[in-house]
């Protein structure tokens, strides 16, 4: 299983306009029968920092939707109107494995 997670500070006072965008990128996705993410935020740490998570079965499942995401006219004018509410410089990806049982 594949993990993939996007981690950005959301500016003071866009909290909700950040949330509401993304609810919007959810229903884009399950209209287009894409992995949806989990909104998440942190108990303590960082001040208005969020965390998306989505999982996939395998690493092609998560390259298919990238590209596919990718060559999306709507979905990637949805995903760069995310800008105006994340401190610049804030966001960053990370992509994880699961351990394979014989290694664990």
């Amino acid at each position: 299983m594949y993990r993939f997670r996007t981690i950005a500070q959301v500016k003071y006072g866009h909290f909700k306009d950040y949330w509401e965008l993304s609810k919007k990128m959810n229903e884009l996705l399950r209209e287009r029968g894409w992995t949806e993410f989990t909104t998440l935020a942190p108990v303590a740490g960082l001040g208005n920092e969020v965390v998306g998570e989505a999982d996939y079965p395998d690493l092609a499942t998560f390259q298919k939707e990238s590209e596919a995401f990718q060559s999306d006219a709507e979905a990637m004018n949805l995903n760069r109107s995310f800008a105006e509410h994340i401190v610049q410089g804030s966001a960053r990806t990370e992509l994880l494995e699961t351990i394979p049982d014989e290694l664990a």
